[in-house]
This record gives C-alpha cells, sequence and structure tokens, in this order.
C-alpha cells in the first residue's frame, strides 16, 4: 500500500511540476504574495462550516450514540487524511474511527460513509450540470469542453455504481461467481444491510445538508479568490467548485494532486484569468482545508492512547 501511494504521489508531483514549469514558477509565486490573511482566514471559517454540516449529516445516519464534536473530529481526521491517497480513500478511517467510538459494526459504518459519499457524488451530478451550463456562455476550446465532459460523467459513474452495490443483487451474483471473492461477500452483505436501514427521510435530510455545505464551500472559495485578488463573483465560486472538487476522486494521485490543478489552470483561463492564477488559486485552496483539518489529527493521538 506505501508503494502504491509513494508512485500516486510521484505520478502528482511529476504533473504538478511539469504545470508549474510550463507557467513560470515566478508567476505562481507571485500570486502567493499576494495573499491577504483577513480573507484567507474567513475562507477558513466558512470551510470548517462545511465540516461541521458534514459532521452533522453523519451522526445523523451512524447508528450508534455519538456527540457532535466526536463525529466532527473523526470527519476532519478523515479529510486531513484523504489529501494524501488516491481517489481520497484516505476519508474511510473516519469509518473506523466512528465505529470504534459508537461500538458499531466497522463494515456497516464502512457502508454508511460510502452511502455518504454516494449522495455527495448524486449532488455532485446536478450541480456539474448546471455548471456546465453555466459555463457554455464562455468561449472554450477544445481541451476546456473535454475536461467538463470528464468531470461531468464521473460522478455519474459513481453514483451507477453505488446503487448497483448496494440496492441490486447484480453486485452479489458477480462476486459469488469469484471464487477469490466469495468471502468478501459477506463483508458487502453487512455494508448493504446498513445503508439500506437508512431511512428515505434521513437520505433527503442529508442531501439539504450537503447542499449547504456546498452553498459553504462557495463562500470559501470566494473569500480565497478575494485573498489573491481575483475578481470572481459568489455566483461564479459556486460554480466552479464542483468542477474541480470532483476531479480530486479520480485515483490517479493523492487528492487529484496535478490533475486538479490542470483544471483549474483551463477554467480560470476561460473565465478571463491567466492560468497560473488558477494554479495558485487550487494550491491555496489545499493549503487552506488542510490547514482546518489538520485539527482532525487529535483523533489520532485519542486513537493512540486507546
Amino acid at each position: 500500500m506505501k508503494k502504491k501511494n509513494s508512485l500516486a504521489f510521484g505520478v502528482g508531483f511529476i504533473i504538478l511540476a511539469y504545470i508549474i514549469y510550463t507557467l513560470e514558477p515566478e508567476k505562481i509565486v507571485d500570486t502567493f504574495l499576494k495573499t491577504k490573511p483577513e480573507y484567507f482566514l474567513v475562507a477558513g471559517v466558512f470551510y470548517l462550516t462545511n465540516e461541521l454540516i458534514a459532521a452533522v449529516a453523519l451522526r445523523m445516519i451512524s447508528p450508534g450514540k455519538i456527540s457532535l464534536i466526536e463525529t466532527l473530529i473523526s470527519h476532519m481526521c478523515g479529510m486531513f487524511y484523504s489529501n494524501a491517497t488516491p481517489g481520497r480513500i484516505g476519508y474511510y478511517y473516519t469509518s473506523l474511527s466512528m465505529a470504534k467510538k459508537t461500538k458499531t459494526s466497522r463494515r456497516g459504518n464502512i457502508g454508511l460513509l460510502t452511502l455518504f459519499q454516494g449522495m455527495n457524488f448524486f449532488i455532485k451530478v446536478f450541480l456539474c450540470v448546471i455548471a456546465v451550463i453555466y459555463f457554455s456562455t464562455y468561449v472554450m476550446d477544445a481541451e476546456s469542453l473535454n475536461y467538463l465532459l470528464l468531470v461531468s460523467i464521473f460522478p455519474l459513474i459513481g453514483v451507477v455504481l453505488l446503487v448497483v452495490i448496494f440496492y441490486t443483487k447484480i453486485f452479489n451474483r458477480f462476486m459469488a461467481r469469484i471464487p477469490l471473492a466469495r468471502n468478501f461477500t459477506e463483508h458487502v452483505k453487512d455494508m448493504q444491510q446498513a445503508v439500506r436501514e437508512v431511512k428515505k427521510e434521513k437520505l433527503f435530510k442529508l442531501s439539504v445538508l450537503l447542499i449547504l455545505g456546498w452553498l459553504s464551500m462557495g463562500a470559501q472559495w470566494y473569500f480565497l479568490a478575494k485573498s489573491i485578488n481575483l475578481e470572481i463573483s459568489y455566483l461564479m465560486a459556486l460554480m466552479l467548485q464542483p468542477l474541480l472538487t470532483t476531479v480530486m476522486f479520480i485515483p490517479i494521485s493523492p487528492s487529484g494532486l496535478g490533475i486538479t490543478e490542470a483544471g483549474s489552470a483551463l477554467l480560470f483561463n476561460v473565465i478571463g484569468f491567466t492560468a497560473a492564477d488558477g494554479v495558485a488559486f487550487m494550491l491555496l485552496f489545499r493549503l487552506n482545508s488542510i490547514l482546518v483539518d489538520f485539527i482532525g489529527i487529535i483523533d489520532m493521538k485519542i486513537h493512540g492512547k486507546d
């Protein structure tokens, strides 16, 4: 696993280094030096608000008793770890942490966390479509159009796969035909049961909370842009957010490192800024989010003492 992560990091850093090199590093450094700390701090507050909303959603679907603060710390630790893993798979630390705190099934919690991510992708499908329509009013080259197409299709594929796995018997039958995978079927059944026990009312509330989280992250992006003197509207920040964060789930490099920056370079070019502005903005977003989620390492220390 460590070798795979190291390889993924290598791929991500090579892509990122190439992008920075072609855009002239001094331009990106100059943009960073313009950062206004007051706006950077406000952006962090809105990101923390988003994390709190996510914690409320996770606590709502959790089968065991757990406080909001405990859920928040587990979530933030998972988010912090997800930055270092391809496809942000490290976020599943959250399910293991919550299972330990609630003394409930790890398999069930993994299933519920997958449901949480699945609903997040479900919302992103619609947000990406809205964003594509919004950006279609701009003149775009072939690369930008291909990027928008990729981003729009990726979350849809994720949603379809999760529906097949958790709400049909197709996946179970497929696994049963593979001798080496038969033992894993029982794990999947525990995850499916946990997901299917979540009532429709909670799924609706979960969707509402995820939309509120999107609005909060839109504010984070708006103030991050202001912190480096990029004049974008709150609406534009809302439209950029799903298109760029969705790419982070593509399992090529840790949290889409390099790929996301390439996407931001393309989109910022489309809306009238430079590619260097886009890369600098995305790196600033990563820094802002990681600094906030760093609080979550408290959870690692607590588990280390147990």
